[in-house]
């Protein structure tokens, strides 16, 4: 007799999950998934009368690969611009029961001795994953390399030009397990910058930019993959001057971060997107801040003071939007009630995408034998019924 989804929370146990509507790279399957050793040994197809001990039964559900945030600023009270590492560890724990079985905590433009103390939380959180919580891979800086002109919520007084500030482009660069940087590529040194990370294995997403179109191919010649949060933050699309976002539509190379939640960009330009650019070059993220989780209030941003009214964040007495209260299930949910996108197009947009970006799709972002066993259970209305990260129940 099979077991209900409700499985027990604890250690990472074996079991095989049957029963389920599984995302695979393949497509759809009705498939049985097993688990040994908090890795998928086995994808096979369902046995009519077969029933392992030690199964469980999806009732039907989805079952979807773990999601990989590479763009995450806290939740649930935690923010990533600290040097607690408890206050890391619990906003990696909040957005596991999400579905986000991965991701890369996320700091805004700080001081740098700040940053570094936060790098160093980070790494520890890094160095030793939390049970039950989303595994952090390491850090996003975005910031504090920005273009002033487009500054978005952040404080302007914290932005460098990497030109003029070189000891701090190697002091971050070193300072903890950073694996990606947000930079705007028209300021002065940001292409050596550039370089210097891709050399490091960092990948470098271009932000808070008005970089025109002579400037974004650059970077992108330079060793830049991403657009970070695409629409936002930088210069408006043209008919005569595309700037960056002109060039990210076009080109292949650049993986553009979309926050899906109906407030950072419209259904409308959402759609456009996911038609030009695909699922394969289309990343979910949460872009999501303390007070994701919470209710309506005044919150923080770094340093800086938020307001939440409505679930929308912005600068107090401003409509500037300052981070998101997005979860990435309801990211996947958005994609497909609002984008349009089918669930196996959303569920690569939050797993696979990210993953393939940071190179580590051979453990994250799929379910196949080898990976983690990084999964989501859904309901039909794509709600989060169970989530596994690396094989234990969250």
């Amino acid at each position: 007799m099979t077991a209900a989804v409700e499985a027990p929370s604890g250690a990472a146990t074996d079991m095989t999950l049957t029963g389920g509507r599984v995302v695979t790279p393949d497509g759809v399957r009705w498939a049985d998934v097993t688990i040994r050793g908090g890795r998928i040994a086995e994808v096979s197809e369902q046995a009519p009368g077969r029933v392992a001990v030690d199964a469980v039964d999806l009732g039907g559900r989805w079952l979807l690969p773990g999601f990989v945030d590479l763009h995450v600023h806290g939740g649930d009270g935690a923010q990533f611009n600290t040097r607690d590492v408890a206050e890391v560890q619990r906003a990696a724990a909040f957005h596991a029961r999400h579905g986000t079985t991965a991701l890369l905590a996320t700091t805004v433009a700080a001081p740098v001795g700040e940053l570094l103390d936060a790098l160093t939380a980070i790494g520890a959180a890094t160095a030793a994953p939390a049970a039950g919580a989303a595994q952090v891979l390491g850090a996003h800086l975005e910031g504090p390399f920005l273009s002033r002109r487009r500054p978005g919520a952040m404080e302007q007084a914290h932005f460098l030009e990497p030109a003029q500030a070189p000891d701090a482009v190697e002091r971050l660069l070193a300072g903890g397990p950073v694996r990606s940087i947000s930079l705007a590529p028209e300021l002065p040194g940001a292409l050596e910058l550039t370089r210097a990370a891709v050399a490091r294995g960092v990948v470098v997403s271009l932000a808070h930019t008005d970089a025109d179109e002579a400037q974004a191919r650059a970077a992108i010649d330079a060793g830049a993959r991403a657009v970070t949060h695409a629409f936002n933050a930088m210069r408006p699309l043209h008919h005569r001057e595309p700037g960056l976002i002109g060039v990210a539509l076009e080109r292949d190379e650049l993986t553009c971060e979309l926050i899906c939640d109906g407030v950072h960009v419209d259904p409308t330009v959402v759609r456009l997107l996911l038609r030009l650019k695909g699922p394969r070059r289309t990343a979910l993220v949460t872009d999501a801040i303390e007070a994701t989780g919470l209710p309506d209030g005044d919150y923080r941003l770094g340093d800086r003071a938020v307001c939440v009214r409505g679930g929308r964040a912005t600068l107090p007495g401003e409509q500037t939007i300052a981070g998101a209260t997005l979860t990435m299930d309801a990211a996947v949910r958005n994609a497909v009630l609002l984008g349009e996108a089918t669930v196996a197009d959303a569920a690569r947009m939050a797993a696979t995408t990210p993953a393939e970006l940071l190179g580590i799709d051979d453990v994250k972002g799929s379910i196949a034998p080898g990976r983690d066993a990084d999964l989501v259970v859904l309901d039909d209305d794509l709600a989060v019924a169970r989530v596994l990260a690396r094989g234990q129940w969250v």
